[in-house]
């Protein structure tokens, strides 16, 4: 779906829903999502609440957009990626300080995103713009840029998950998926 008005144009391109809503419906669509990192008044204490308590995966919790909204599957595995973290820890194991780190990258790489109008967590060299398969650490990528390793593709929360299982160990057991 595109939008065009006379100062922006905005370009929808495969969203879980999409549809027309009324006030009524938008106000209650608004309640049902977590804590938005883009918005400048969004209180992470709600989502660090319900992160902390699930057992569920971090992985599965990112997508999860009554915790976190506006992460989707790129983010997550690159979020995780740049934090080291497995997809399949899980949430109630995070720390507080993992889980503040996790909130502020995820501010900074949605405001970067908005910014740069794609999503964009690696820098190329100064005055350079990365292409966009070059602009991602480990989503879709074969191999770890890092560590050279091999990139696993995990299915969690019913989507391929990109992780360098080399840089982002398992700390606990759990099973995979």
């Amino acid at each position: 779906m595109r939008l065009e008005g006379a100062a922006f144009t905005w370009d929808l391109r495969g969203p879980t829903a999409c549809e027309t809503l009324g006030p009524k419906d938008l106000r209650a669509l608004r309640e049902r999502l977590g804590a938005d990192p883009l918005a400048t008044d969004a209180d992470p204490r709600p989502a660090w609440v319900r992160t902390h308590a699930t057992r569920r995966s971090i992985g599965a919790v990112l997508l999860d957009q009554s915790v976190f909204a506006g992460i989707g599957n790129v983010y997550r595995a690159e979020l995780l990626f740049l934090l080291g973290i497995h997809p399949d820890t899980p949430s109630n194991t995070l720390e507080r300080a993992t889980f503040d780190k996790l909130w502020e990258l995820s501010k900074a790489l949605l405001a970067r995103g908005v910014k740069e109008n794609r999503i964009v967590t690696r820098d190329g060299p100064k005055g350079v713009r990365l292409g966009r398969r070059d602009a991602l650490h480990v989503y879709k990528r074969t191999h770890c840029l890092v560590c050279g390793a091999r990139v696993a593709k995990l299915l969690v929360a019913a989507r391929t998950l990109y992780a360098c299982e080399t840089c982002q160990p398992r700390l606990v057991d759990m099973p995979t998926g």
